[in-house]
């Protein structure tokens, strides 16, 4: 069986949106979680989705859910205090619903909708062929890193050895239930932000999945109208055939 948990639950600043999660705010009438839940929705190598949700806006999400008759919704379940925490409660939430060790766990970020169906079908293969896998996107500039603002010949990273994390992360629930009941989690120098990262820190090997579109995360109203020009391009692509 392979769960979708899709986490719904931050209430971020930067979109200045008046107060309202960005993954509420419409664009061409339907909120951008909709947009998201559909694509898994639609996939149908996905079998359940679990919707985590900020405790003040459940009720909100199950009106979108039953406004835009999204198929497959297991449960909706509170978000934890952190994003690890979200990841948490869904995994418990899947546990509840009958999920195994060996059942797959994808996790995908609520403010991407721009996702593609293959990527979705690409990681539940890696995954359950090797246990753990994550999305990839592989970076168009050249990327350096310092803590002193100052570089040297190898702080400089090849564009062809160099992707920016995104998502969806999928794992078999087992595997990624050991990860997180190992790590501390107290004396980390690089804050453990998504469990591909609790993995790593497990000493776990991730497979990669590259994508080539552009699955951007909305994070700024920049990325809010560029979302919406993206969408408008699908819709007339739909629309005209292409």
């Amino acid at each position: 069986m392979n769960y979708a948990i899709i986490l719904a639950a931050g209430v971020g600043q930067r979109m200045r949106s008046g107060g309202l999660p960005k993954q509420f705010l419409k664009l061409m009438g339907k909120p951008i979680i909709v947009y998201t839940l559909e694509k898994f929705s639609d996939c149908e190598a996905v079998d359940k989705i679990i919707v985590v949700c900020h405790s003040a806006y459940v009720d909100l999400m199950k009106e979108y859910i039953e406004l835009y008759k999204i198929r497959k919704i297991q449960a909706i379940c509170v978000g934890g205090k952190d994003r690890q925490g979200s990841i948490c409660n869904g995994i418990d939430e899947a546990k509840a619903s009958g999920a195994t060790d060996e059942d797959i766990v994808i996790i995908h970020d609520g403010v991407r909708p721009l996702v593609g169906e293959n990527t979705i079908r690409e990681n539940i293969r890696i995954a359950m062929q090797y246990g753990y896998a994550m999305t990839v996107h592989p970076v168009s500039e050249s990327v350096v890193v310092s803590k002193t603002m100052e570089i040297g010949i190898n702080d400089i990273s090849k564009r062809d050895d160099t992707y920016s994390m995104t998502s969806p992360q999928t794992f078999k629930l087992g595997l990624l239930m050991d990860a997180f009941n190992n790590d501390i989690g107290d004396d980390d120098e690089v804050p453990m932000l998504d469990a591909a990262m609790v993995c790593a820190k497990a000493g776990k090997k991730i497979n990669l999945v590259k994508e080539y579109n552009n699955n951007l995360k909305i994070t700024t109203p920049e990325d809010f109208y560029y979302l919406k020009a993206m969408l408008e391009m699908e819709e007339n692509k739909r629309v005209f055939g292409l």
